[in-house]
């Protein structure tokens, strides 16, 4: 583990803590079981004077990502209306225009690269996720297995005059030094495109289970379009995305710029941290509720939603889930899996019918409102939705 010393995106030193979180668990570690699993320290933290809300303390990245344990993939989060709604804000900002090289950061899933081969002539995904197949070529994607960090972008592909980035840029501890690399090996005219897990959006949903190890950083439009300052940039465009993961995303367009831009509007720091704190002692205070809900809920009771944040969430509810029978899941690939920190099994809503009148609480806020339907055709005797928001 690595404290902080630098803000994530300026040079500032100077940080206020929003929240603190000891002992604080990884999410998504699958497997058997294990109590011994361990947990973490964690801060969230908000850089004075910048205002850019970060993590205090950065996990190796051995401990974060492993191949077998870890599922939160850009793949999983990338849904086909996602994907849409990002292909169109792509559309919008090049205006029709063909590209010679396009770049997907993170992009392991070739997903979006595949229904961008209109757009361009030449396609490449970046991605250590993809090491087994460096240097294959797939669907006529090349596929890079690599850091961004450890790629010369003018050296080992056509030089890239687009490149996007989709919820990988959180992941990363010096974002900063990612975009000064994209200016300085990237066409003088190139346009980048990044979507990221917004915090105001985060913030208005309360979805701060979605606060977790893996995403150092947590950008909004303010702190984001600080960041393309700093490093040289011009904001084009920017669009929010509502439906996404973590309560939202947001997409920002920018370019390197051609001359000095002026400082972004500075937003009142000490307003800001008053209204972020607000928002986690009103989630603080639900949990406690829902908590206690949990344990008066009248058996059978079932989860329903195998959440990657299921972790987090027994965390802030102070519950390890032996209240539940199972956790439901409509996706029949996840039967009898576990969680290597959460005591519960997960089973098939193929393999597993739940008795009428049981009860149930939903434990994947990402899909809260298609699992509160499908709970409704079981006969429930009572549904216990986390969140009122």
């Amino acid at each position: 583990m690595k404290q902080i010393k630098d803000c994530g995106i300026s040079e500032a030193k100077e940080f206020h803590t929003l929240w603190k979180l000891p002992n604080f668990p990884l999410t998504e570690l699958v497997g058997k079981f294990d109590p011994n699993v361990e947990n973490y320290d964690q801060e969230l933290v908000i850089s004075v004077p910048t205002g850019h809300v970060q993590l205090k303390n950065q996990l190796d990245i051995s401990t974060l990502y492993t191949v077998n344990e870890y599922s939160y993939r850009t793949g999983a989060i990338r849904s086909d209306q996602a994907v849409v709604f990002f292909k169109k804000f792509v559309e919008k900002v090049s205006k029709g225009k063909i590209f010679n090289s396009i770049v997907d950061i993170g992009g392991n899933d070739l997903a979006l690269l595949r229904q961008m081969m209109n757009s361009g002539k030449s396609h490449t995904v970046i991605d250590p996720i993809c090491a087994s197949l460096d240097g294959e070529t797939i669907d006529d994607i090349k596929v890079i297995g690599k850091f961004i960090e450890e790629v010369n972008l003018s050296d080992d592909l056509v030089q890239p005059d687009l490149v996007i980035c989709r919820h990988t840029m959180e992941h990363i501890a010096r974002p900063s030094q990612v975009i000064r690399q994209w200016f300085d090996q990237c066409t003088s005219d190139a346009i980048y495109i990044i979507e990221i897990p917004c915090f105001e959006n985060l913030v208005e949903s309360l979805r701060f289970d979605a606060v977790f190890h893996q995403h150092f950083q947590l950008f909004d439009l303010y702190s984001l379009k600080n960041l393309i300052w700093e490093c040289g940039g011009e904001y084009i465009d920017h669009a929010h995305y509502h439906q996404g993961s973590c309560g939202g995303s947001l997409m920002i367009a920018f370019q390197k710029a051609k001359t000095e831009q002026p400082r972004p509007l500075q937003i009142d720091l000490e307003k800001r941290i008053l209204f972020f704190e607000k928002r986690i002692a009103e989630y603080k205070i639900q949990m406690q509720t829902m908590g206690e809900l949990l344990k008066e809920l009248p058996g059978p009771v079932y989860g329903y939603g195998a959440g990657l944040m299921l972790a987090t969430f027994a965390y802030h509810l102070n519950t390890d889930f032996k209240e539940i029978v199972c956790v439901l899941d409509d996706d029949a690939e996840k039967d009898g899996m576990t969680y290597r920190n959460v005591p519960v099994t997960i089973r098939s809503t193929e393999k597993v019918k739940p008795p009428k009148n049981s009860s149930y609480i939903i434990t994947s806020m990402e899909n809260l409102r298609p699992i509160y339907k499908r709970i409704l055709d079981l006969n429930p005797r009572r549904i216990l939705t986390p969140l009122i928001s």
